[in-house]
Formats: C-alpha cells, sequence, structure tokens
C-alpha cells in the first residue's frame, strides 16, 4: 500500500496545479506584482505550475514576496509511474533606518520531491466528487522505493550600509533547516556582500562584488566565496577596452549513501575574459578577444575520492571593414583545451577562419556571403581508449533579396554543410564519415489587395552520412535524410481592430540507406505532415485583444522493407491527428491590471491508442 500521507501531499499538489499541467517558467526579475499559473493534461501525464511575485512599499518599509511551484504526475507504462514536484518561495522585508542603512530580514525555502509508483494508478480517474479531506479515494499503488524529498528553509536577518552611492555592504546570518537523505539538520548560516558599482577611476568604469557565505549544519560545514570583477573604458571614440574576471569556491559536505561517513565535494572555477577594440582607420576596425576558463571539481569520502581538472583558453582576432554600400569581416579563432581525471588526460584544440561580406546592390536588392572553415583535434593519453579524432568542416551561406515593390518581395537562402570525422587509430576507423547538408530556402512576400497580405516559404533539405569504409554491401551505414516544406500564410484586416489569418504547412520526408558511389537512395522510411491554423483577432480601442480560432495536425509515416520477389514493399506504420480550439485572451484594465491566458483543448487520434485528449491552460494576472 502506498502511504496515505504521501499520497496526500501527492493528490494536494495535483489539485494546487489545477490537475493539469508539466512545467511552468516565470522570471521574477519584473517590479510589477504577477500571478500565473499553467496547466497540462496529456496521454499518461498531468501537472501544472503556479508563480507569483509581490512587492509592497510602505513608507520606510519594502517587502517583495516570490514563489514558485511545478508538479507533475506521469504513468508512461500500465505498471510503472512516478510523480514528481519542486518550489521555492522567498520573502525580502526592509526596513530603512536612515538614508545609508537598512535592516533586512529574509525568509526563504524551497524543496523536492520524487516518487515512484507500480501497479494500478494511485489515484483514482474519476475525481468527482472530491473529499473534503483532499486524501486519496483509492490507495491501490505501490512505491517500489521510498520517497526522494529535499527540503531546506532559512529565517535570517541582518543589514545593509551604503556608505557611498557606488559601495553598498550587506551581511545577512539567521537559522538553516535541512532534510535529505533521512537526515534533519539544522545549524546557523551567515553571509556577507560587498557590491562597487559605477565606480570610475582613472577613465576606467569599475563593477566589483564579494560574497562570503557559511553554513554549519551539525556535522556539515558548507562555504562559498564569489568575486567578480567588470572593468571597461573608452580611450577615444573608436577604442575600447573591457575586462572581466570571476572567481568561485565552494565545499560542500553530504551524507554518504548507506553509511554514517560525511564526503566533501569542492568546486572551484575562474575565468578571464578581455576583448579590445579598435578602429586602425576610418574604415577598418579591429576587435581582440581573449578567454581563459580553468575548474577544478573533487570528491572526497572515505570510501571514494575523484578529482577533474579542466582549463581551456581561447583567442580571436576579427577585421572589420566599412564601405558606403559594403560590410565585411574576417576573424581567425584559436581555442585549447585540457582535462584531467581518473581515466587521464584529454587534449582538445580548435582553429576556424570565417568571413563574411553584405553588399546593398541597389535600394531594393542585397547579396550577402558567409563562409568559414575549422578544424577541431582531440587526443586522449590512455592507450587503452581509441577516441582520437580530427573533424574538418565547411560552412557557405549565401543569401538574396529583391524587391520588385513595396508589395512584392522575393528572397533565396542556400546554405551548404561539409563535414569529414576522422578516427585516429584503426580500431575505430570504420566511424570515419563525411555529412553533408544541402539547403535551399526561398522565400515571397506579396500583398495582392489593400489590407490583404500572403507569405510563401519553401525549404528543400537533403542531409547525407557516407561512411569512408564500407566492405560489406549487405550492411550499408550510409544514410540520406531528406525534407520539402511548404509554408504559406495569408492575413486579411477587413476592418479596424478585425484581422483573419490562415496559416497551412506541408512537411513531405523520407530517409533510407544511401550508396554514395552509385548514386542511389533505397528508402527505409517516408512521412508526411501537415499543419493548419485558422486564427480570428480582435482588438478593441481599449487594448483588449481576443485570439481565437481552430488547429489541425496530422502525421503519416510508412515502412519500406525488401522482400524477395516483391521489391521494397511500402506499409504504413504511424498515423498521428490532433485537431481542437485554441484561445488567447489580453486584457489590459484602466487601474494598471492586467490579465493574460493562452489555451487550446485538443482531441487526438492514434494508431494503437486510445483517442484522448490534450489540454493547455495558462493564466497570468499582472499589476501595478
Amino acid at each position: 500500500m502506498v502511504r496515505p500521507k504521501a499520497l496526500k501531499w501527492t493528490y494536494t499538489a495535483l489539485l494546487v496545479a489545477l490537475g493539469v499541467g508539466i512545467q511552468f517558467r516565470n522570471s521574477f526579475g519584473e517590479t510589477s506584482d504577477s500571478l500565473a499559473v499553467r496547466a497540462y493534461h496529456g496521454l499518461n501525464e498531468m501537472g501544472g505550475g503556479s508563480a507569483f511575485f509581490l512587492g509592497v512599499r510602505n513608507n520606510a518599509v519594502n517587502t517583495t514576496w516570490q514563489g514558485r511551484f511545478d508538479g507533475l504526475y506521469r504513468r508512461s507504462l500500465e505498471s510503472q509511474g512516478d510523480f514528481r514536484s519542486s518550489g521555492d518561495f522567498t520573502g525580502h522585508i526592509t526596513r530603512s533606518l536612515r538614508r545609508d542603512l537598512d535592516l533586512l530580514a529574509i525568509i526563504q525555502g524551497d524543496y523536492y520531491s520524487f516518487e515512484n509508483f507500480t501497479g494500478p494508478s494511485p489515484l483514482q480517474e474519476q475525481l468527482i466528487p472530491l473529499p473534503t479531506n483532499l486524501s486519496p479515494m483509492v490507495s491501490s499503488g505501490v512505491s517500489p522505493k521510498p520517497m526522494q524529498r529535499i527540503e531546506r528553509s532559512l529565517v535570517g536577518i541582518g543589514g545593509a550600509y551604503q556608505p557611498l552611492k557606488s559601495l553598498k555592504l550587506s551581511l545577512v546570518g539567521g537559522q538553516q533547516w535541512e532534510r535529505r537523505e533521512g537526515f534533519d539538520e539544522k545549524g546557523l548560516s551567515a553571509s556577507f556582500t560587498a557590491e562597487l558599482s559605477d565606480l570610475v577611476y582613472k577613465g576606467f568604469r569599475n563593477d566589483f562584488e564579494v560574497y562570503l557565505e557559511r553554513e554549519e549544519l551539525g556535522a556539515r560545514q558548507n562555504l562559498e566565496g564569489r568575486v567578480t570583477l567588470n572593468m571597461d573604458k573608452r580611450f577615444t571614440e573608436q577604442s575600447a577596452d573591457r575586462l572581466s574576471v570571476y572567481y568561485r569556491s565552494k565545499a560542500h559536505d553530504y551524507h554518504v549513501i548507506n553509511g554514517n561517513s560525511i564526503g566533501t565535494r569542492t568546486d572551484s572555477e575562474q575565468s578571464l575574459m578581455n576583448r579590445l577594440s579598435y578602429d586602425l582607420s576610418p574604415r577598418l576596425g579591429l576587435l581582440v578577444d581573449t578567454e581563459v576558463r580553468g575548474s577544478t571539481h573533487q570528491d572526497q569520502s572515505p570510501v571514494a575520492e575523484a578529482t577533474r581538472k579542466e582549463v581551456n583558453t581561447a583567442n580571436g582576432f576579427t577585421l572589420q571593414t566599412r564601405g558606403s554600400k559594403t560590410v565585411g569581416w574576417s576573424k581567425l579563432n584559436m581555442d585549447w583545451g585540457l582535462q584531467e581525471d581518473a581515466t587521464g588526460l584529454k587534449r582538445e584544440r580548435g582553429t576556424s577562419l570565417e568571413g563574411g561580406i553584405a553588399w546593398q546592390v541597389q535600394q531594393m536588392d542585397s547579396l550577402s556571403f558567409q563562409t568559414a572553415v575549422r578544424k577541431r583535434q582531440y587526443d586522449t593519453s590512455d592507450t587503452a581508449n581509441y577516441d582520437d579524432r580530427d573533424r574538418l568542416r565547411y560552412e557557405f551561406d549565401l543569401r538574396y533579396w529583391h524587391g520588385f515593390s513595396h508589395f512584392f518581395t522575393i528572397s533565396t537562402r542556400t546554405q551548404v554543410t561539409m563535414e569529414h570525422l576522422v578516427y585516429i587509430y584503426g580500431e575505430k576507423s570504420d566511424q570515419n564519415h563525411w555529412n553533408r547538408i544541402f539547403k535551399l530556402s526561398p522565400e515571397v512576400f506579396f500583398i495582392p489587395y489593400r489590407h490583404v497580405g500572403n507569405l510563401a516559404r519553401f525549404e528543400i533539405v537533403a542531409n547525407t552520412t557516407d561512411y569512408d569504409f564500407e566492405f560489406d554491401p549487405a550492411f550499408i551505414k550510409s544514410t540520406i535524410y531528406r525534407r520539402y516544406t511548404a509554408n504559406d500564410s495569408i492575413s486579411w484586416e477587413p476592418s479596424t481592430g478585425w484581422s483573419i489569418s490562415l496559416e497551412y504547412i506541408l512537411d513531405l520526408e523520407d530517409g533510407g540507406r544511401f550508396l554514395w558511389n552509385d548514386w542511389i537512395q533505397q528508402l527505409s522510411e517516408q512521412y508526411h505532415t501537415q499543419q493548419l491554423a485558422f486564427v480570428v483577432n480582435r482588438r478593441s480601442q481599449s487594448g483588449i485583444i481576443i485570439n481565437t480560432g481552430l488547429s489541425f495536425y496530422e502525421r503519416k509515416g510508412w515502412q519500406y522493407t525488401l522482400q524477395t520477389g516483391q521489391g521494397n514493399v511500402k506499409t504504413p506504420f504511424l498515423y498521428l491527428s490532433r485537431w481542437g480550439p485554441l484561445l488567447q485572451l489580453m486584457y489590459p484594465a484602466s487601474s494598471g491590471l492586467r490579465m493574460e491566458m493562452n489555451g487550446d483543448f485538443s482531441w487526438v487520434h492514434e494508431w494503437n491508442r486510445e483517442n484522448y485528449t490534450i489540454v493547455n491552460l495558462e493564466l497570468r494576472a499582472v499589476w501595478r
């Protein structure tokens, strides 16, 4: 039997997530208050997410609250399933004591939970009527493994002192609780931050930050230090330099699984980046980029010890030219990397030469061309490792745009990519191959009548993989993939505030074995895909936007098999269709409230499955 407490939390989390939804992503960088909920329900899975941001300012007290929740229940097979959820919450309270001194209070919490199930679903599929105590109506599933759950919380208090406009010092200390892997721990936590921003010294603008943190959780200790420096200066109108330096070190103690000992993970990272820009003449500029990165990762415990070191460096030199109708550039880039761990020493080197030019032939004609040659080498010190290899890559990109008038334009793009992979040792030389990609993409934009626009895009792609050594004609590894795509969309504005759009996409794909020398393709699979979307848009004078319509998707697949006396026989093996309504609403209220809603509902038919539905729903409210 599934633990009642675990199922109760599972059931509650799904209801909080509106019973449907996979994942919600939100950025709390905005200053406006907001609340958002995302929901999803598909085949054998449902979940949801929510997020909020709230800021309140009352005289000298400023508070911000933000949090998120994500939950997903998935049952990919009849006898297996899992439920995972995560969330975090952060609250900041700031009380201004005087102009340069603030009192801070912080409340933080986050958690992660994961549980596997076997047997029948632990939740009854018919959830109506809902039980008042939110307990599961059926508890028939079995959890084969203990629930994995990590919980952390912190309550802290501190202060922020800003003696200068460009200098700010913050100190926060508090009580921390952590629960994971069967251990309940608590202890003290303290952090210190020093920020120096927009400090100008001898023409250099400086941003500097130091961060230190220490956690004492019983027998465990966590230490972290971070230093960031950014410097930039403009020497003249044509020349400038920017330097960035970063260093971070963190030591984290952890409990060794199935043991009473404690291990320590130590990570350190360093980086230095510099860009110098200088104009050699009014039409010629130079960019010099330098980057150095290094890191060390060490894991020490009574039962094992492992260390990994990495060093990477890159240098680039770019020349830029400017003319009345042309712009050109060329770049030489060189990079080098090293990694050392228990398996030995690994080295990687790369060199590339790139260039491009854009030409405005006439007012309604433009042409651009880009090309690159790249080479990479990978070597190992382990004599039992035959993964040493060289990679050579060629890239070509040609674009042309022409306008017959402001109502009729055409453009085309041709791309060619060729890459040769060669393994140094004969033990893996059978994997040496050429990969060639050819792509042609024309586009036509046409306005035949007033308020009517038509955009047509086409694309042809051929992707071939040709192996250098193929000795057995019955086992050809070389392959070819081809795709033709046609995309046509029409939009019409019958009156002010109204628009109607219709879009159709057709994809034709096939793939199979490829005999490069004979230029023969032996088909193994083929696909036809169609997509159709019809949308009516209404925008009122007050700013209310409503988009409603229908969408349709269909994909068919066939397999080709060689049969004696019949040749290559074509057999259908895949069919999937999906259609349904969609709705989008944006409502900006005069009071500063803005509401957004995106949703769609689809009926899905798939071979060898019962028909099912997919529901997507996202609600968002933003206010000031």
